[in-house]
């Protein structure tokens, strides 16, 4: 088994720095949804579908099953702060965990960029694009006039 850098550890060594690298492959997933994917929010109501498959049940099959106690009782259970936090929990999970998917099928699918490569780009393309957008965001948003209006500074 050859693994590049960690090549000359033994077991315990190996098995550490392994651990180490994909616990920040999830660490950085998790940061990932949480930023950019919208953390641990539903992108649907959850309430809504459940009522309108309700809705449907009760049309198909001519009940009045939408005004009965047990519906209401179904809704307050979905609409409880211990399954919200379940769903809230599933939810990050999901993005999570598709996110880890992808950054290893990335990972195993282009070859890998030498170091030295890596850090003449960093240097030469990314940090000179970081240096405009730092310059060109606050320009573009005085031009515009785009005030952050959620953020309460006194």
């Amino acid at each position: 088994m050859v693994s590049g850098f960690m090549t000359e550890h033994a077991a315990v060594i190996f098995v550490f720095f392994f651990l180490a690298e994909y616990a920040s492959i999830v660490l950085m997933c998790i940061f990932t949804s949480i930023l950019f994917l919208g953390g641990y929010l539903l992108e649907f109501d959850i309430v809504y579908w459940f009522d309108l498959l309700n809705y449907i049940y009760a049309y198909i099959f001519d009940i009045n099953w939408i005004t009965s106690l047990e519906y209401f009782k179904l809704r307050g259970i979905l609409t409880s702060s211990s399954v919200d936090g379940f769903l809230h929990s599933i939810t990050l999970g999901i993005k999570s965990s598709i996110m880890v998917f992808i950054f290893i099928w990335v990972r195993a699918s282009f070859p890998r960029i030498r170091f030295d490569q890596l850090m003449s780009f960093c240097w030469t393309v990314l940090l000179p694009i970081l240096f405009a957008f730092i310059i060109l965001i606050p320009c573009l948003l005085y031009i515009f006039g785009i005030t952050v209006v959620n953020v309460n500074m006194f």
